[in-house]
């Protein structure tokens, strides 16, 4: 099957800015890491019903790009997929329960983080003057029980400024619907917060040494993806160094995202606009590509998406669907956050 343009294009095309784009090690990255020597759980490399085995993870650091990470990554029920090297099998543990990978006594991490490409400067030190820090790289906020920063020197060659987003039953990784793959993006449910993490002396993590929570006493003051008064930290076209702290963290304040009670969910429209808001509609370069793309692809020009309700008309693209999830992702990457799909896609292959 052919397609009007390779698929790889589309996204990069709306992509394409202006402005000097971000590196792909400069985004955000799952990376999955521990700084115990060998931490030892069970889990199952098929999942087609045999028992399961032992899987050992040593420590270290393992990166992958989100894209990447989110294929097949839940290949049975409440099950998720460790980020292994080429040499070990596939090992798929329990993400809850007492010894899942997210319970609060686990000792193997999971963020996904995007770190500045070079040393922070003396301006933002003497901003936040870190002098607080945990040994090794930070554990999730539900794991700090009885654990509190310590004084410590910072070495400003070995740090890097970065933005650390953590998991949620309601964002990433978990799967946004029925089928193996995670949600590759992050949501406003995802809760982030900013530190300064120990890097070796080829820019790999460095688990063992010490980390620098920012913003916050003793701990980082948490928010949610997409929060406004850092928006270029959530813009894939800006790279992440200092300004964005120093300048954009004096906008006016978001706060994250309130839980909808259970019993009263938000309609559509209302769930749409939190996820998207103003930051999102200010971003009028990145939309008017997706409506330039929309237009020429499906010959119409009526828009698929409602800026309003933050909505995107999947029916509108009957014939192109592999077109429309390129250009979907492509576009919740530069506005950091997602569009709902209303409707059915229908007449092309569906994505895996």
């Amino acid at each position: 099957m052919r397609w009007p343009l390779p698929l790889v294009f589309l996204g990069a095309a709306l992509l394409a800015n202006p402005a000097p784009a971000a590196d792909g090690a400069d985004w955000f990255r799952a990376v999955q890491y521990t700084s115990r020597a060998t931490v030892v759980l069970r889990g199952c490399s098929e999942c087609q019903g045999e028992p399961d085995d032992v899987c050992e993870v040593r420590r270290g650091a393992q990166v992958q790009g989100l894209e990447q990470y989110a294929r097949q990554r839940w290949p049975a029920a409440g099950r998720v997929k460790l980020l292994r090297s080429r040499a070990d099998p596939d090992c798929a543990v329990p993400a809850g329960g007492p010894k899942g990978l997210f319970a609060p006594s686990g000792a193997i991490e999971l963020a996904a983080i995007r770190v500045a490409s070079t040393a922070p400067s003396t301006a933002l030190f003497d901003r936040f003057q870190p002098a607080l820090a945990v040994r090794g790289w930070p554990r999730a906020p539900h794991r700090r029980k009885g654990e509190q920063p310590q004084p410590a020197q910072a070495q400003r060659s070995s740090l890097r400024l970065a933005v650390v987003c953590w998991p949620s039953e309601r964002g990433w990784p978990h799967p946004a619907a029925a089928g193996g793959d995670g949600r590759a993006a992050l949501e406003r449910t995802n809760s982030c917060e900013w530190w300064l993490l120990p890097v070796k002396a080829a820019g790999e993590p460095d688990v063992e040494a010490a980390s620098f929570p920012l913003g916050g006493s003793p701990w980082p003051l948490a928010f949610g993806y997409g929060d406004g008064r850092w928006a270029r930290a959530f813009d894939r076209s800006s790279p992440l160094d200092d300004s964005v702290l120093l300048d954009e963290g004096r906008a006016r304040e978001e706060p994250l995202a309130p839980t909808p009670a259970v019993d009263s969910p938000p309609n559509r429209t209302q769930a749409a606009a939190a996820r998207c808001g103003d930051a999102a509609r200010a971003k009028l370069a990145t939309l008017e590509r997706f409506d330039q793309w929309d237009s020429q692809l499906r010959g119409s020009s009526r828009r698929s998406l409602d800026r309003g309700s933050w909505t995107l008309n999947a029916a509108a693209w009957m014939g192109h669907c592999q077109e429309l999830d390129a250009l979907r992702a492509a576009l919740e990457q530069q506005l950091g956050c997602a569009v709902e799909q209303q409707g059915h896609c229908a007449g092309g292959e569906e994505a895996r």
